[in-house]
């Protein structure tokens, strides 16, 4: 009887063991052998955003706050144009509007959520606009006065957006703020009040911002700070500009204005680019499951962070403007900074500023229309493609290939079009133009060359960056020897050794890619042989290039079978399949291996 009631009890114990094990496995259940699914960390709630919200209620609001703002600025303007009422009463009715609508966001956030926040943010932006017009378009508020309300103001959207953890009030309250002065600085003057206001709306945001990091707030900070910059010059100095242009002088700009432009200009860029970069280097991205989805460097933080550098040398350099000396040496200096800097998850962004930074400098020492610059964008598009992969940041990468790539067309164009038009009779280049294209082929080439054949085999980016390299050789051979005394012969001579060599190398080494380019480049000659140079070489010449071209390709053909002997194996070690150096993200999948099922199975 013991022994039943011993195993009895044994039995309970594990039914109630295999239970519970199996209550803590139900949330996480998996096929067997399957991926395991990444949880999502849990959203605040202010962050949540439910579809049929978005669809109606969210997008409807958007709208319907941003036109009735847009309304209540012209009623204003409407009725200083015609006297409606006097300056304290229109002020003090739109101050009155942004209140209540505070007051009523404010009542309906617990019932309505959605539509109290854009009531909300659309009063705090009213109020920044009254305040504006106040110690702006009327003697109404000193203005001292003025700043000290729009300072409470901005106090208030960052203890509303703190308190309810809502990315979308910060936004809606910034971007009201700023939009102030992009609709109604329209005169000129005051630029001082214009700078300073913004950059005290920036510093508001900017705190909101690293309390919380709302990715979207970056994005608005960014997006408002750097249009009323751009609207403080076209309004403000450019005429000040063509004012003394028209009178023969380089710029007339009164001081003043200047130096207040020019510190809202860096203080822009300080809360814009300088905060993103520092929050990031010092503190954790927040959970934003809106932008898990996005590319890394198109995230609005990303974007901001590599802006602000550069939209503040161009404002800089034409404010007071920079000789080519000058603006050459800021460039260089800003890009090896930002080249070396690391700010963790936007270092990528500080990457693709730095090559900005560098082509900017070579265009503006070189010339645009050099093909030089070209040669230098091509190499800065390759460095970013192997800082991508060194530091296993594929966005990088990819925006290496193409900058690489667009570059290298536009090497291509340049070297194509200097002796001539293409299949027209070649004309002479001089010593400097040689040497130009000389430098520049050999910078574009290597650097292409450079990538190409440290990309996995069956990678498309080993395919692209080597095809490109190959026609940057081609078309400096056209430039070099295209001149010269019956150069038409003699570069079609060039390419057909040329092409020859790259078969015969490729045989060797058992590389498809490169034995193809090379007999693409043959028939190509030959197309050009048959096409071009029948009408253009002398009989002579004619005789042995064509003779010349068919007995090489006989030789090879004859010394195939010695070359194939003993050349490495296809299946050669690294790639890129594996996501390694070489891959980029760019390689085919690999083929997923079944195994073998056992034989006792």
């Amino acid at each position: 009887m013991t022994d039943d009631s011993d195993l009895r009890a044994r039995i309970e114990a594990l039914e109630a063991r295999v239970a519970e094990l199996e209550a803590q496995r139900a949330p996480s259940a998996r096929p067997a052998g399957g991926p395991r699914r990444r949880e999502r960390p849990a959203r605040p709630p202010g962050l949540r955003v439910r579809w049929a919200e978005a669809r109606s209620e969210d997008v409807l609001g958007k709208v319907g706050i941003a036109l009735f703002l847009v309304g209540v600025l012209f009623l204003l303007k409407e009725a200083v144009d015609r006297g409606w009422l006097t300056a304290a009463v229109r002020v003090g009715g739109a101050g009155a509007i942004g209140a209540a609508l505070i007051v009523l966001g404010e009542r309906l956030r617990d019932g309505r959520p959605v539509l109290g926040r854009l009531l909300t943010g659309g009063g705090i932006a009213a109020l920044f606009g009254t305040l504006w017009t106040a110690g702006v378009l009327y003697p109404l508020l000193p203005p001292l006065v003025a700043f000290a309300g729009m300072a409470g103001v901005a106090a208030l959207a960052l203890l509303l957006a703190s308190r309810e953890a809502d990315a979308a009030l910060s936004v809606v309250g910034t971007l009201g703020a700023l939009m102030t002065p992009l609709l109604l600085y329209r005169e000129g003057g005051h630029m001082a009040l214009l700078m300073g206001y913004t950059v005290l709306v920036l510093a508001g945001a900017a705190v909101v911002y690293w309390r919380q990091g709302w990715a979207a707030l970056a994005g608005a900070m960014a997006a408002g700070g750097w249009g009323v910059v751009l609207v403080a010059w076209i309004v403000g100095l450019w005429p000040q500009v063509a004012d003394g242009l028209a009178e023969g002088l380089r710029a007339s700009i009164l001081p003043g204005d200047r130096w207040a432009f020019t510190l809202g200009a860096l203080a822009t860029a300080l809360t814009t680019a300088g905060v993103p970069l520092l929050r990031a280097m010092t503190r954790e991205a927040p959970a934003e499951p809106f932008w898990e989805t996005w590319p890394s460097l198109l995230r609005p933080e990303a974007l901001a962070a590599a802006a602000g550098p550069l939209l503040l040398l161009f404002f800089l350099d034409i404010a007071w403007s920079f000789s080519d000396a000058a603006f050459v040496g800021l460039a260089v200096v800003a890009a090896l900074g930002l080249g070396l800097a690391k700010a963790g998850r936007l270092t990528g962004a500080l990457r693709i500023s730095a090559a900005v930074f560098a082509a900017w400098a070579a265009g503006r020492l070189l010339g645009p229309d050099d093909a030089r610059t070209a040669a230098v964008v091509v190499a800065l598009g390759c460095g970013l493609v192997a800082l991508g992969r060194r530091d296993r940041q594929r966005d990088v990468a990819l925006v290496g290939h193409a900058v690489a790539l667009g570059a290298a067309a536009v090497l291509a164009l340049f070297l194509a079009f200097a002796p001539g038009f293409p299949f027209g009779r070649l004309e002479p280049v001089t010593g400097v133009q040689l040497l130009n294209a000389t430098l520049a082929a050999a910078l574009g080439a290597v650097a292409l060359g450079a990538v190409g054949f440290t990309s996995g085999r069956e990678t498309a980016a080993r395919a692209f960056h080597l095809t490109a390299a190959h026609v940057v050789v081609v078309l400096w051979l056209r430039v070099l020897l295209g001149g010269v005394d019956n150069g038409t012969a003699l570069t079609s001579g060039a390419w057909g050794v040329y092409g020859i060599a790259l078969v015969v190398v490729g045989l060797r080494l058992g590389d498809d890619l490169v034995r193809g380019i090379g007999l693409g480049t043959v028939l190509v000659t030959v197309a050009k042989v048959l096409l071009v140079d029948l009408s253009q070489v002398p009989a002579l010449s004619r005789i042995l290039l064509f003779m010349g071209l068919g007995a090489l390709l006989l030789v090879v053909s004859y010394f195939v079978p010695s070359l194939l002997k003993g050349r490495p194996s296809d299946a050669s070690a690294g790639d890129g399949r594996d996501g390694g150096p070489g891959g980029d993200g760019l390689a085919p999948p690999p083929i997923p291996q079944v195994p073998e099922r056992d034989a006792a199975d």
